[in-house]
């Protein structure tokens, strides 16, 4: 159960890292939305593209004994998550993006 509370905690932190990347200038605000509910949508998205991506391998990590096991495996995740990161916020600004 430790394993599944550190797995949350670590897609939310990582969910905001992206969202705080995102640079709004560059994004168009759909008229049905308020400014709150295209955020908490955005982070819903980008929770979502992150939960199928790295639940799994976050679940394994975290169910390890050894905490330096733990935090090596989270630094080779460390390059493969700024990449995914890329993608989520290149989807983003195009779905979203004002020169779209």
């Amino acid at each position: 159960m430790i394993a599944i509370k550190h797995v949350k905690e670590k897609r939310f932190e990582l969910i905001i890292e992206v969202f705080n990347k995102i640079n709004f200038e560059k994004v168009l605000i759909p008229e049905e939305y308020s400014k709150d509910t295209f955020d908490d949508f955005l982070k819903w998205k980008i929770g979502t593209s992150l939960g199928m991506r790295y639940d799994k391998q976050l679940t394994l990590i975290y169910s390890q004994k050894s905490e330096k096991l733990q935090e090596s495996l989270l630094k080779n995740l460390t390059y493969d998550f700024k990449q995914e990161q890329f993608e989520i916020l290149s989807n983003i600004y195009f779905e979203f993006g004002k020169d779209r």
